[in-house]
């Protein structure tokens, strides 16, 4: 064994590195054609973890497991029930002003055109004709990000009711899991499994109530600027908002498009549309700033620059699922890396870094009357 070890040493460097390339272009071609099956069992897998301590207590009172893990989901299920169910009553009470929004359109659309024709001399005849020149290609893109939409939106309900079944089934089987991975790692190493499982579930429980709270405090901050500013419907946009804040980075900025553009329809002051980006942009500075580092901490533990290229390589692998599900996954992936020592530098790699050591303090009065004491006795 030791000489196969030592012959794997011996392996050139561009072997080995073409090796891990290989592996990389794999792993991640695997991930782009099996995105249909492993974005809903991610989501159950995360959920899972995030259930357990609740079912483990209820089936501690002698409620048989399965009826646990059914009120569990019926639990979750039931608060997302009332939060759509809030936005959809929400979003009937926004297409009233649909109309009207219609008509501002129009009326900024020929303001727009008087601008143009000022400004360029281009008058209405060539601008509707430069119009009519693009708006093929303009139609062909749009129906074919429709389309996309529409198949996307299909995959996402699909996978939707598919989470709960993979959650319940991956609840009630768990020790088979955790029987499988004993019998496939040696008993040496069943401490350091058991201990490296506890991390992982911590990690996902504390990241899924702090994004919890950010959620909150976030819609709260929203409907608060919103209504002081005196845009209608503050609670819709407010709350859908703070949902996008679930996507890092660029959620908050995502979700203030929306209340900006009713703003600049509804109103006839650019002052309405200007106070809600400012508002925004001030809560997204206190949620990257402030809100997210005290409430969630360092509990993701990745750095910045790691969560933004799982943000990124999840939004191109899986869409919006994968710039959710990426940044806590690659949490997961780092806890194991960090309890492997053959692999603790790349999880080091990902970290934000080793904290600072503190200077060492003089030795106190006390210390040094013990320590003479010691070596006097001695």
């Amino acid at each position: 064994m030791s000489e196969e070890n030592n012959h794997l040493q011996r392996l050139p460097w561009h072997v080995n590195v073409t090796v891990a390339l290989f592996g990389l272009i794999l792993f991640f071609y695997v991930l782009d054609i099996g995105s249909t099956i492993l974005i809903p069992l991610a989501f159950a897998f995360i959920f899972s973890l995030f259930l357990y301590p609740l079912c483990r207590k209820l089936e501690h009172y002698g409620i048989h497991r399965s009826l646990a893990i059914l009120f569990c989901l019926l639990i979750v299920i039931g608060i997302l029930y009332l939060v759509f169910w809030l936005i959809y009553e929400n979003i009937v009470s926004f297409s009233a002003d649909l109309p009207r929004m219609q008509e501002r359109g129009l009326e900024l659309v020929s303001v727009l055109q008087k601008f143009v024709e000022d400004t360029f001399k281009l008058s209405s005849e060539k601008q509707i004709e430069w119009l009519r020149q693009n708006l093929r290609g303009f139609a062909t893109t749009g129906g074919q990000v429709l389309n996309g939409m529409l198949n996307g939106m299909t995959t996402f309900l699909a996978q939707f009711f598919l989470i709960p079944v993979y959650t319940f089934f991956m609840l009630l089987y768990r020790r088979v899991f955790k029987g499988f991975l004993d019998r496939a790692l040696d008993t040496a190493h069943h401490e350091k499994l058991g201990f490296i499982l506890h991390q992982i579930q911590t990690v996902i429980q504390k990241y899924i109530v702090g994004l919890i709270t950010v959620v909150s405090i976030i819609a709260v901050l929203n409907i608060i600027g919103l209504t002081v500013i005196g845009i209608k419907h503050a609670v819709f946009f407010g709350v859908f908002a703070a949902f996008l804040t679930i996507i890092p980075y660029i959620g908050i900025f995502i979700g203030s498009m929306l209340p900006i553009v009713y703003a600049l329809a509804m109103t006839d002051s650019f002052f309405f549309p200007l106070a809600v980006f400012l508002w925004f942009q001030v809560v997204q500075m206190l949620e990257g700033n402030v809100i997210t580092p005290n409430i969630v901490g360092s509990q993701v533990s990745i750095n910045p620059l790691v969560a933004m290229l799982a943000l990124l390589v999840g939004g191109s692998l899986w869409g919006v699922a994968g710039m959710v599900l990426f940044v806590p996954l690659t949490a997961m992936v780092k806890v194991v890396l960090d309890n492997v020592p053959e692999l603790a530098p790349y999880g080091f790699l990902l970290s934000e870094g080793e904290p600072t050591p503190k200077p060492d303090r003089p030795n106190s009065f006390w210390k040094k009357l013990v320590f003479w004491k010691k070596n006097k006795t001695q």
